[in-house]
C-alpha cells in the first residue's frame, strides 16, 4: 500500500473516528437527561376536575388514578349514575394531562436526537433509540361516556329509592 493511500485511509478513520465521538457524547448526555426525566416522571401526576365540579382526580403518568376527590355536596346534587360519569371524566382528564406532562419533559431528549442518525443506520439490526425514548401514553377508551340523566330521571330515582336499603 503506498503511503498517500495510507493517509487516506488514515483520514477516513480519523474522520469516522471523530463521528463515533461525537455520537457517544451526545448519546451521554441524552443517558443522563433521560436518568433525570424518568426521576422526575416517578413523582409526575395530572390532576382534574370533572365538568360538574363535584369529582377531582389525580392520576399518574401511565393515566391510573391515584386519588379520587368528592366534594362534600357531591351526594347531594348528583345521582350515583352522574357520579359514575363524573368520576370517569375526571379520570380520563387526569390522565389525558399527565400524559402530556410526559410528553413535555421528553421533549428535549428528543430534540436532541434529531440531529443524529439512529442506531440501525450505523448498525443493521440495532434497535432504535428514539423507540427508547417515546414515552408510553394511556389508551383512550373507544366508548365515549354516556350522558348523565336528564332531571326527571333524577326526580324519579330520589322519589322512588331510599338512600338506605333495609336488608
Amino acid at each position: 500500500m503506498a503511503g498517500s493511500e495510507q493517509n487516506a485511509l488514515r483520514a477516513r478513520n480519523d474522520a469516522l473516528r471523530d463521528q463515533v465521538d461525537s455520537l457517544m457524547e451526545i448519546f451521554e448526555r441524552q443517558r443522563r437527561e433521560l436518568a433525570d426525566v424518568q426521576s422526575r416522571l416517578a413523582a409526575t401526576t395530572g390532576e382534574a376536575w370533572s365538568s360538574d365540579n363535584l369529582v377531582r382526580v389525580v392520576a399518574n403518568i401511565s393515566g391510573i388514578p391515584l386519588e379520587v376527590h368528592l366534594t362534600p355536596e357531591a351526594f347531594k346534587r348528583s345521582t350515583p349514575e352522574k357520579l359514575g360519569h363524573s368520576i370517569t371524566e375526571a379520570a380520563q382528564a387526569a390522565a389525558a394531562a399527565a400524559a402530556t406532562q410526559s410528553q413535555q419533559a421528553f421533549a428535549p431528549i428528543q430534540a436532541l436526537a434529531g440531529d443524529i442518525p439512529d442506531l440501525p443506520d450505523l448498525v443493521p439490526g440495532a434497535p432504535s433509540i428514539n423507540d427508547l425514548l417515546q414515552p408510553s401514553r394511556p389508551e383512550s377508551t373507544s366508548q365515549p361516556a354516556a350522558p348523565p340523566p336528564d332531571s326527571d330521571d333524577e326526580d324519579d330515582y330520589y322519589r322512588s329509592r331510599s338512600y338506605l336499603r333495609d336488608r
